[in-house]
């Protein structure tokens, strides 16, 4: 609680204590006898997500205008979108450093691709005044999105940012695509079939024509509207969901505790530094360290459904083998053909500027 607004404590916490729920869970003794303690760590985990959100999704705000940038205005105080792409960044780079799950890590930032979803449509349905609804805006819109999509790409996550920004992406499709006839009907309707008939309905209401462009008709508003009444609200209706204007400021999934993906499956060994970080505990009292000499190094070998057994096994099997007292020696030819060989010799060795 005391630590809920800072984002580096909570995922500290957060990459910890699911990496030992995990552990504990997994056990095939302590996953018995700790389920209290299991119960009291997935609270735990849930609620740094949660703070995690909040606390991300705050910074995030502060340059959500950025979308919004006028490029004939070039103000020099509003934020730019290149805010936007730092934040994410920076949200990456802290759970990569805290060694977040990835998974943990794909729903941290579907949330986050929510709010920009959610932050940009509501303002597109619930202010007709301020001009958004327009070819002029839905393309600035459209393109200042591209940003976030390409630097979702790059990280892994172009599943999660085509999911959660769909209707806003759909959103400005709709004001940049020919929407002027009864032929029109069917493109938009297929196009954007993730808005419900009430956000179609403002979205069209509200278009502001450029000079040189022709009205919406309002018999292709109603047609529009009356198939997505009978597809996209149905559809919603059949999920449970309440079909309305507004993006929920919420992202109605729930949260899942991964089942795989932790540092104990490619942890091998004693990791550096380890014995040095908890000295401080040995001294106190706290645990004590007692060397394995026939551990095999693998962290998950206590864990329900390893085979404990064929480790022990093998490594008797590997010591009972003679070790060789003189290397293997090779014999290497190589076909220089009617050439001097210097293509081989002649090659410059790792850090060398010479040959």
């Amino acid at each position: 609680q005391k630590q809920k607004n800072i984002a580096g404590a909570l995922a500290f916490w957060m990459a910890n204590a699911s990496e030992l729920l995990n552990f504990i869970k997994q056990d095939r003794d302590l996953s018995r006898i700790t389920l209290d303690a299991q119960d009291v760590l997935a609270h735990l985990v849930q609620m740094a997500f949660k703070y995690l959100v909040h606390c991300l999704q705050s910074e995030l705000n502060n340059y959500m205008p950025a979308f919004l940038d006028d490029p004939e205005e070039n103000s020099l105080q509003r934020p730019k979108i290149d805010d936007v792409l730092h934040t994410l960044t920076g949200a990456m780079s802290l759970l990569r450093r805290c060694r977040v799950n990835a998974a943990l890590t794909i729903q941290l930032f579907s949330q986050l691709f929510h709010f920009i979803n959610m932050w940009l449509f509501n303002r597109l349905v619930t202010d007709p005044e301020s001009g958004l609804c327009s070819h002029y805006w839905g393309a600035i819109i459209r393109q200042q999105l591209g940003h976030v999509e390409a630097w979702a790409e790059k990280q892994g996550l172009e599943l999660a940012a085509d999911c959660h920004l769909s209707r806003i992406v759909q959103a400005t499709t709709l004001l940049t695509m020919d929407k002027y006839s009864a032929e029109d009907i069917p493109t938009v309707n297929s196009t954007c079939f993730k808005l419900n008939s009430l956000q179609l309905q403002a979205l069209l209401q509200n278009y502001h024509c450029a000079p040189d462009e022709p009205f919406v008709p309002a018999d292709l508003i109603e047609n529009v509207v009356a198939v997505a009444e009978n597809t996209a609200d149905e559809l919603a209706r059949s999920d449970g969901r309440e079909v309305q204007l507004e993006e929920d400021p919420d992202l109605q999934l729930p949260f899942l505790l991964p089942e795989d993906g932790y540092s104990c499956d490619v942890v091998r060994n004693i990791p550096n530094g380890l014995q040095e970080f908890l000295d401080p505990l040995c001294q106190r009292g706290f645990c004590r360290l007692i060397p394995h000499a026939r551990s095999p190094g693998t962290w998950t070998i206590y864990f329900e459904g390893a085979d404990y057994e064929s480790h022990l096994l093998r490594e008797s099997t590997e010591l009972a083998q003679p070790l060789r007292k003189e290397p293997e020696i090779i014999t290497v030819t190589l076909k220089k053909q009617n050439g001097m060989g210097l293509s081989i010799v002649a090659a410059k060795g790792a850090g060398q500027d010479k040959l």
